[in-house]
């Protein structure tokens, strides 16, 4: 257990500022997505309220809680398959922060949105629809980004000749840690496609579609 918790420190040490760069690109999608909410003309607000309306009807009336499951699986690891396929290219960690910042736009303009259109109702969604799965889905992406970020800038080492760990060592330690964040989304798609689905159809919010 101490070894551990010395690499898990020695890699702060080392990494602190990856992390808080990836920090902040989600940081800076979640304000640019609440902005984004406060542009909108009145025809497009009225069509998103009308979307959103539809989609919980939908929740309540037929829902098959194993393909909302299924969906959310393909979405979060085909996405943390784009962040780790980008981390093994010298090139791919603009596009890692890219989705960062997008991951973070989204959620930023889902909750901004939900409280504009649905005041208290909307809060309580997010409260109990958006943010469960998010806890486990966002510390997993950001984490996941520093990651290949990281090992980006070991193989740009490697080419200057500075690398002190073994590729094959290296990427089995990166490989790994994919596998773990996959085990991670799994939760979290679980989440999204039982937990907050089932708080929609129990608290009954369909009744409140077009307030």
């Amino acid at each position: 257990m101490e070894y551990f918790k010395q690499k898990a420190r020695h890699h702060l040490f080392w990494s602190w500022w990856v992390y808080l760069f990836v920090g902040l690109f989600f940081v800076a999608g979640l304000v640019f997505g609440a902005m984004g909410v406060t542009v909108l003309d009145a025809e497009t607000n009225t069509n998103l309220g009308a979307f959103l309306d539809e989609g919980i009807s939908r929740l309540e009336q037929s829902l098959s809680f194993s393909e909302t499951t299924r969906q959310a699986v393909l979405k979060n690891l085909g996405n943390l398959g784009k962040i780790g396929f980008l981390g093994m290219t010298v090139l791919g960690f603009p596009l890692v922060l890219i989705m960062i910042f997008t991951r973070g736009f989204a959620l930023g303009f889902t909750i901004a949105f939900l409280v504009r259109d649905k005041a208290l109702r909307g809060a309580a969604l997010v409260l109990l629809a958006v943010l469960p799965p998010n806890l486990l889905a966002v510390p997993a992406y950001l984490v996941a980004a520093a990651t290949a970020i990281n090992f980006t800038f070991y193989l740009i080492r490697g080419r200057n000749g500075q690398r002190i760990t073994p590729l094959n060592q290296y990427l089995l330690g990166y490989l790994l840690m994919m596998a773990f964040f996959s085990l991670i989304l799994i939760g979290a798609s679980f989440l999204e496609g039982y937990f907050s689905p089932l708080m929609i159809r129990l608290l009954g919010f369909g009744k409140f579609t077009g307030a």
